[in-house]
């Protein structure tokens, strides 16, 4: 039986959960193979205006577009994560950039690839919360644009704030009811389009991203998933 995405989530939490000492989700959710001890979940994040081609050292190059659903991938299996630095290259329009990531085994990581200089590219990693609901949809809002001082989300139109004083490279998260809305990102006067939260689902984990890829406010929301490992 294949796992849905939540499950797979489930799962790797349930892992992660048990090396740390916290409750574990239960285990007869686990359908496809857990990671080994050590091993940390990462996935990449284009907020360029153009095309990025990322190699790094521990997964297999990653080629991500500027539509809405290419700009993220899958959370993918990284494992021996600890004592050793996680290097890659990134290259975009012109711009290029290089890191040496620090990750802790048993963490989730997003890495943002964001406009540096006029010539460079800024990597900027953020942990993930890794909390699990089994009765309500996770939302993150995160500020991918180091030009936005402070991100907001509320319902539109002139609804409730469901974030609110979000920080350039930072991420909040919140459990809500899985329902439709209507909502609009902005930053400091700047609005991008609303859209639709729509098929939230019990269980289900969604990032919504507010960047300005080329100077022109966007914000969008995708379901997380997971990369099945193999052993």
């Amino acid at each position: 039986m294949r796992a849905s995405a939540k499950y797979l989530a489930a799962c790797a939490l349930a892992a992660f959960a048990a090396m740390g000492g916290r409750a574990a989700v239960a285990q007869n959710q686990v359908y496809d193979p857990l990671p080994p001890p050590g091993s940390a979940y990462v996935r990449f994040v284009n907020a360029l205006a153009a095309d990025l081609v990322v190699t790094p050292d521990f997964l297999p190059t990653q080629h991500l577009g500027t539509a809405s659903g290419q700009r993220v991938t899958s959370y993918a299996v990284v494992e021996r994560v600890a004592g050793r630095p996680l290097a890659l290259n990134a290259a975009a329009g012109g711009r290029s950039g290089h890191a040496a990531l620090q990750v802790e085994a048993g963490s989730f990581v997003t890495v943002i690839l964001e406009q540096g200089s006029a010539s460079t590219i800024k990597v900027v990693p953020v942990v993930d919360r890794t909390d699990f609901n089994q009765s309500r949809a996770r939302l993150s809002f995160y500020n991918a644009s180091p030009d936005c001082a402070d991100a907001s989300l509320a319902l539109d139109p002139a609804g409730p704030a469901v974030f609110q004083a979000v920080a350039p490279g930072t991420a909040k998260a919140r459990t809500v009811n899985p329902v439709t809305a209507q909502v609009r990102a902005t930053c400091t006067g700047q609005s991008a389009p609303s859209f639709a939260l729509t098929g939230l689902e019990a269980g289900g984990m969604y990032s919504i991203w507010f960047m300005l890829p080329d100077g022109q406010p966007t914000a969008f929301v995708n379901r997380d998933t997971t990369a099945p490992w193999r052993p």
